[in-house]
């Protein structure tokens, strides 16, 4: 490319990595020439002259749950913006298939690696505390980690949901769950008992089941709730795919939703709005948690800024009202 630009080596790599101190003439002949030759620049070897890859890894839970890729487009949208790209792994909840992705975003010399995966910052904190790139979670209360993190207010967002069965004069309230290695199971359990006590009901009477984050285990754990005597008016779900299981469990018994059983989801996934009835549900800030994961990764010239002290933002989460709830 110099011969054809009629410049020498130092000058073509002046110019196709940005610099401004050539003349225009000259800075035209080489960009014309780049462009004759179909000439692409060398990525690792660029990233190796400027330790900068300008890619970031995102490490998600589960890509089929409707609330991951929400998180992925928040992401991608602000590192495009700025000019990043992003390497995706779907870790499936597997602790080796986890590390594996670790150690291959490591490897590939990505500038900072932000974490969507509630467990994985608890299971292999002592790995990404000593990564030499910025590490970020998101979705994630694992304080112990030592990582920043943000997440949205759990616990204040169920009980705003409880709040509003409540406020609709139900009084026997059930709550679906997730497994305990959940790190919002917990949180939001304790919201809806929250609403409860200051309401003046007891908040052991909850009716609870644990499903699984998804919709068989919401149908499940929903069918269970039906069962018992008496069975719960409202529900409230630890997430959206939970009360879409919960919706078909209440119709396979004849009943009818709000009618028979208010639902209230967590999450506010695209899908919550078409179901039949559309779901009232808690909405999670997604795109200011995917836009705050990246600015504090990409602020960081000097990656050993990357921490400060296990800082964990957690934002408010807000109500939406649709038809799955109706007073009792």
């Amino acid at each position: 490319m110099a011969g054809a630009a009629g410049v020498s080596i130092a000058t073509v790599s002046r110019i196709l990595t940005g610099a401004r101190n050539s003349a225009p003439a000259t800075r035209e002949r080489v960009l014309t020439a780049a462009a004759a030759l179909d000439y692409r620049p060398s990525g690792p070897a660029r990233a190796l002259k400027l330790r900068r890859s300008r890619t970031l890894g995102l490490l998600v839970t589960d890509i089929e749950n409707p609330y991951f890729p929400e998180i992925v487009r928040a992401v991608e949208d602000a590192a495009h913006e700025h000019g990043f790209a992003l390497l995706l792994c779907n870790a499936t909840d597997e602790p080796q298939r986890e590390l594996a992705y670790i150690n291959l975003l490591l490897e590939r010399r990505v500038d900072g690696i932000i974490v969507a995966a509630s467990r994985v910052g608890a299971r292999h904190a002592a790995l990404l505390r000593r990564a030499r790139v910025p590490v970020v979670l998101v979705n994630s209360e694992a304080t112990s980690s030592g990582l920043p993190a943000i997440t949205s207010d759990n616990r204040g967002g169920a009980r705003l949901a409880a709040e509003h069965l409540i406020g609709l004069g139900h009084r026997r309230i059930g709550h679906i769950t997730a497994p305990a290695t959940n790190t919002a199971a917990a949180a939001r359990l304790t919201g809806v008992r929250d609403a409860l006590r200051r309401a003046g009901i007891d908040p052991a009477s909850v009716a609870v089941a644990q499903g699984d984050g998804r919709v068989a285990g919401g149908e499940q754990a929903m069918a269970d709730l039906l069962a018992r005597r008496p069975r719960p008016t409202a529900v409230v779900c630890y997430n959206d795919l939970t009360a879409i299981g919960a919706m078909r469990a209440v119709r396979g018994v004849g009943l009818a939703v709000p009618r028979d059983v208010s639902l209230v989801g967590f999450d506010d996934i695209e899908l919550a709005q078409w179901t039949d009835p559309p779901l009232t549900t808690i909405s999670q800030p997604k795109r200011e948690m995917g836009a705050w994961a990246f600015a504090r990764i990409a602020v960081h010239e000097d990656t050993s800024l990357a921490r400060d002290q296990g800082t964990t933002v957690r934002l408010p989460t807000t109500l939406v009202v649709r038809s799955s709830t109706a007073p009792a």
